[in-house]
């Protein structure tokens, strides 16, 4: 089942357009090649399948680890290059991520929405939740929402594994792996490899439950046994929620995504192009998906992990940046993170500039300050970012009174466009013809 999606996405077919070498493109310790794919491209149209579409909800407080740049920040502590990466995840960050109810065998439960992640698992009722030294607190101290109440509908798997996450920030989740029918909107993904967490030191937002993640096989993070032995030698690989869905024949491979300015919500559809308000279908950019290994295995090595493009390049404060870097489009990180240079440039533009908080790792300037016109460009067509996207207004730093921006230091790389770019397009991710979409959105 693991290997289903990589099957599909990396024989040959002919591109429409001119690719480039990018083998030189990729950060220390990562390769970059290009995937390819026989599978028909989905309509930019939206969905007319409404049991393929359901909600999603922006929950605002303080971000953690649970996306892309956690697994990059993890990667570049290893490797001991850059600093970009080493506070990201700080809980202390304010921002927004996004949920939707997600239900085992038939139990409703909010979870984060993370496509720079593949496990998808819930928090048990007996649950310990421990400190950063591992000692048990009151469950209330990871603040998740309502608990999952039941048992593996199918059973613990035989012979048993389990989950073990270490989280950039620190944040550690671990317990057994079995099977579960889920179900998101009308789509139910029958005998779903999931964990039920059973060991979390967490930080929650009291209405979550877990993680739905929607990357690729190669990112599971199970291994064999009943403890809690994370050794690579004790790791398998297993086939994540999209694409069990995709082997199963539920829909073709490709899901989308829609967040709405303003109203901490949106649309995520399963199978087509989600509907969304105010979108230029006339204007789509395309971009080649790229398979990013980054830690040298051979099955990393063919197959996706990451949703990893190489935009043309930035437009801010009447500058263009045309030099080419590898991004990963991760719903799961509120920030967008660049190069080094660039974010510095771009915070440097702001009205007062932009400071650098090293508690929180992040840029922080005065809450009313004037931003600057910040646009990524996509295969030829600029993204405005909207300036109300790029200070988080609702929130200030106690001892500063600044307030944080949407644009971070990524370090040596991959870097990331997150939900502070989503807000500007619809999102198409199109396992099956090995492109990403996106289609633009108003820019007010």
């Amino acid at each position: 089942m693991a290997t289903v999606l990589a099957a599909i996405v990396l024989s040959p077919t002919v591109r429409a357009h001119a690719r480039f070498d990018v083998s030189d493109l990729a950060p220390p310790g990562f390769s970059l090649k290009y995937a390819e794919a026989t599978h028909p491209r989905t309509s930019t149209k939206y969905s007319q399948k409404g049991h393929y579409v359901q909600k999603i909800h922006g929950l605002h407080g303080r971000t953690n680890g649970k996306s892309a740049a956690a697994v990059l920040g993890s990667h570049q502590r290893l490797t001991g290059a850059g600093f970009g990466y080493q506070n990201i995840t700080s809980a202390n960050a304010y921002g927004t991520q996004y949920a939707t109810e997600v239900r085992f065998n038939g139990h409703p439960m909010y979870m984060l929405v993370d496509t720079g992640s593949a496990d998808t698992w819930a928090v048990q009722s007996d649950f310990d939740c421990v400190d950063y030294a591992g000692e048990s607190v009151p469950r209330v101290s990871c603040q998740f929402g309502p608990t999952y109440p039941d048992s593996f509908q199918y059973g613990a798997l035989d012979p048993a594994q389990h989950m073990f996450i270490r989280y950039g920030d620190g944040e550690v989740v671990a317990g057994p792996m079995g099977y579960s029918d889920v179900t998101l909107g009308n789509i139910t993904v029958t005998k779903q490899e999931v964990c039920l967490a059973n060991t979390t030191y967490w930080y929650g937002n009291n209405m979550t439950t877990g993680v739905l993640g929607l990357a690729f096989p190669v990112l599971t993070n199970a291994y064999i046994g009943s403890g809690l032995d994370h050794s690579s030698g004790a790791r398998i690989e297993y086939s994540p929620v999209f694409t069990s869905m995709v082997s199963q024949g539920k829909v073709p491979p490709v899901f989308s995504i829609a967040i709405d300015r303003n109203s901490s919500s949106g649309m995520l559809a399963f199978g087509g192009v989600a509907p969304a308000s105010g979108m230029d279908t006339s204007r789509v950019a395309e971009l080649d998906m790229l398979i990013i290994n980054l830690n040298n295995r051979r099955e990393a090595s063919s197959e996706f992990s990451f949703y990893t493009i190489i935009p043309d390049g930035w437009e801010y404060d009447q500058v263009t940046n045309s030099r080419k870097y590898p991004y990963i489009v991760d719903s799961g990180t509120t920030l967008n993170y660049l190069p080094t240079k660039i974010a510095i440039a771009i915070n440097q533009a702001f009205s007062p500039p932009a400071v650098y908080l090293w508690s929180y790792g992040a840029f922080f300037t005065q809450c009313n300050a004037i931003a600057p016109r910040v646009g990524v460009v996509l295969d030829g067509i600029t993204f405005w970012l909207n300036p109300k996207d790029l200070i988080y207004h609702d929130w200030a730093d106690p001892e500063t009174s600044l307030c944080m921006t949407a644009i971070a230091d990524g370090g040596y790389g991959p870097y990331i466009l997150g939900d502070a770019f989503m807000q500007s397009a619809v999102v198409v991710y199109d396992v099956g013809e090995a492109q990403m979409r996106f289609i633009p959105r108003p820019y007010y």
